[in-house]
């Protein structure tokens, strides 16, 4: 294990038992470099599919693309090892921004999506979401890490990204502790992939799609040396973004540099 992946210093103290799958146990760190490599480093031993990591700090977190996700002190830093069949396993990675934001909105926060899984209020990101398939031994994984500026201060954050960010303590004006947030979080993540496994894909799509606040806005995606500018139309029953251009031919995105246009 790396040098900065310590014996945790807590074990279960928001675990619940009664959960089904998702934070029947938890590992808490005072800090890791990543709580995706950590889970990831995890899977060498035998470890239960749906136990979290969580860090009070990261030194080098990661967000989509392998961007840095600036992980002080104060911010809640979390990742599940689920075992789901690999078929549609991506979506988990769409999907788990609607607990995200229940929680949010639970702790006064009406946040909603950006597609495809950032947290933004006022459009001001305040949560972040990093999906990766992994086989380890034969067993395809899925680490789901997650990323909330629950009490950083933003002046923590690099100056760059201080103006495109919020934190929760900001918006409401009071602390929350992390384990309190961690666990009513895992509660709805838990609550999210019993119904991924047991409910067609479309249905949670369609729950998607209702706080998916990009949907209905003019929006531009670059991909590679791609430009595509045009209204977010909808979500594709893969779980692509729609784009409709100004020429009126339709896109399909899964990946690439999103921009809400003013």
């Amino acid at each position: 294990m790396s040098a900065l992946v310590r014996p945790p210093l807590k074990i279960g103290e928001v675990h619940d038992a009664n959960r089904k799958t998702v934070g029947r146990t938890t590992l808490h760190f005072d800090a890791v470099e990543s709580t995706n490599e950590t889970a990831k480093e995890l899977l060498e031993s035998d470890v239960e599919e749906g136990l979290v990591v969580w860090a009070d700090r990261q030194v080098s977190g990661r967000g989509r693309h392998g961007r840095a996700w600036a992980s002080p002190l104060g911010g809640l830093y979390a990742s599940c090892i689920l075992r789901p069949k690999e078929a549609h396993a991506w979506l988990l990675g769409l999907l788990v921004g609607m607990p995200v934001v229940k929680a949010l909105r639970h702790f006064g926060v009406f946040a909603g999506l950006k597609y495809p899984n950032d947290a933004v209020y006022q459009n001001r990101k305040i949560a972040g979401i990093l999906s990766e398939g992994v086989y380890r031994h034969d067993v395809y994984h899925v680490i789901l890490g997650i990323g909330v500026n629950t009490n950083v201060d933003l002046e923590k954050l690099p100056a760059d990204v201080q103006p495109r960010a919020t934190t929760l303590k900001r918006e409401v004006n009071l602390f929350v502790a992390n384990e309190e947030f961690l666990d009513y979080l895992l509660n709805q993540v838990d609550d999210l992939y019993s119904r991924y496994r047991n409910t067609r894909i479309e249905f949670l799509l369609k729950d998607y799609r209702g706080q998916c606040t990009t949907i209905g806005k003019r929006v531009s995606v670059t991909m590679g040396k791609e430009k595509v500018t045009g209204k977010a139309y909808d979500i594709a029953t893969n779980g692509a973004l729609v784009i409709v251009d100004d020429q009126g031919a339709k896109h399909e995105f899964f990946e690439g540099a999103l921009e809400i246009l003013k």
